[in-house]
């Protein structure tokens, strides 16, 4: 099965998501991490973005910053937040952290990644 890999520029745990959230809300402008910024509202999930994830067959799965060391696809080259596609034989980064810092919307996430996935 395909698998979605989606990398925040953020730290996991509850506290990092407390001062990320309050990041969001009280310096938007300064948020380094898009991908958090467009899929997370000030109540959680955007239900847009989540019904998209819903409607994939593909598997997905989620990592922070302090997780990339463990992941051998990861390259110092490659900056989060970004997104790859992992089939049976490779791991291909699809959208990089510059592409994903121009999106304004999750509905241009959302159609970006209708048209590089099949699922």
């Amino acid at each position: 099965m395909n698998e979605l890999i989606f990398i925040y520029n953020a730290k996991s745990g509850v506290l990092n998501a407390f001062l990320d959230w309050s990041h969001k809300m009280f310096s938007p402008n300064t948020y380094e991490c898009n991908l958090c910024g467009i899929t997370y509202n000030s109540f959680g999930k955007v239900s847009k973005w989540k019904t998209f994830l819903d409607s994939k067959k593909l598997k997905k799965t989620f990592y922070y910053t302090d997780h990339i060391s463990s992941l051998d696809f990861m390259t110092e080259d490659i900056k989060p937040p970004c997104i790859f596609l992992k089939n049976a034989t490779t791991t291909e980064l699809i959208m990089n952290s510059s592409e994903l810092n121009k999106l304004i919307s999750v509905d241009e996430l959302i159609d970006r990644l209708n048209n590089l996935i099949d699922d």
